[in-house]
């Protein structure tokens, strides 16, 4: 008798086991599992809007093979960011729904935490699923509900979609110029003031192309404070050189850009150092 009862005991306890596992086993998708957020071609997508309650909104329009932010900020936008942002428009839906007006508030629709306008598409960024943290995204009148892998580029800063390349590709430096050396290029020969001899024109090249090819650590907005020093660039196609202010941190050297109100955040100041100053 006392074995059939622990028997029994055991048998309830799988059931209420059981139980439990389905209740909190996601459900199962009402459509097909590939089936995508959008029927969107990201190809085929031109204009990029954001919105969300960490700055002002921003926009990013497609020239040609390039992005390019034109709100806040007019500058060339961080491409391979965009592309991944892209992936969104078909991310797979788990689940999709009718959108209940009246209960906005359960989805975290009331207060989105983010919108994303791809042309004339809106993608709203809701709460998660109590359970399997799940994002809650709104599309017109219908309500999806997806893995929730994209949230830290709906809520970015405008200047964290802005490009890292301190320069364009195509563009041509011709003089670099700070207050310890200077470095300019003559009919194609690169030349350093105050000259040195130990220096060839080799490592004078490779200064250069540091410069033309750098990729910043971050961008951000410019600090007020005012820079320790600046540092000039001559481009070939510009009559008046950049100008940008250096404020040396603990962690990283900021370029400023005054004009533009962003600063570059490098990781170490060895561009700043002459050619040939590898400590």
């Amino acid at each position: 008798m006392r074995r059939q009862r622990l028997v029994n005991l055991f048998l309830l306890l799988l059931v209420v086991l059981l139980g439990l596992w389905v209740w909190l086993t996601p459900e199962e998708p009402s459509g097909a599992p590939s089936e995508p957020l959008t029927r969107l071609d990201p190809a085929a997508i031109q204009r990029i809007e954001i919105r969300n309650n960490n700055g002002p909104r921003f926009v990013m329009q497609r020239d040609g093979r390039e992005w390019r932010m034109t709100e806040p900020h007019q500058v060339r936008a961080n491409a391979p960011r965009i592309d991944i942002l892209l992936d969104l428009l078909s991310t797979p839906q788990i689940e999709s729904f009718p959108l209940p007006a009246e209960r906005l508030a359960e989805f975290g629709l009331d207060r989105p935490l983010a919108e994303l306008t791809f042309n004339q598409t809106r993608i709203t960024f809701g709460g998660t699923h109590p359970y399997n943290y799940r994002r809650y995204l709104r599309i017109d009148d219908r309500l999806y509900l997806t893995n929730d892998i994209f949230p830290h580029h709906a809520l970015a800063r405008a200047e964290e979609f802005i490009s890292h390349a301190l320069f364009a590709e195509d563009a041509e430096i011709r003089e670099i110029s700070t207050p310890d050396w200077r470095l300019y290029n003559d009919q194609g020969d690169w030349n350093l003031e105050p000259a040195n001899p130990a220096v060839g024109r080799e490592l004078l090249q490779d200064k250069a192309s540091a410069w033309q090819h750098t990729w910043v650590a971050r961008v951000i907005k410019a600090p007020a404070t005012p820079g320790d020093t600046t540092v000039s660039v001559r481009l070939a196609d510009q009559v008046e050189p950049l100008v940008l202010e250096v404020i040396k941190q603990k962690s990283q050297t900021l370029l400023v850009n005054r004009t533009l109100g962003l600063a570059y955040g490098l990781n170490s100041d060895a561009l700043l150092r002459p050619p040939g100053d590898n400590e």
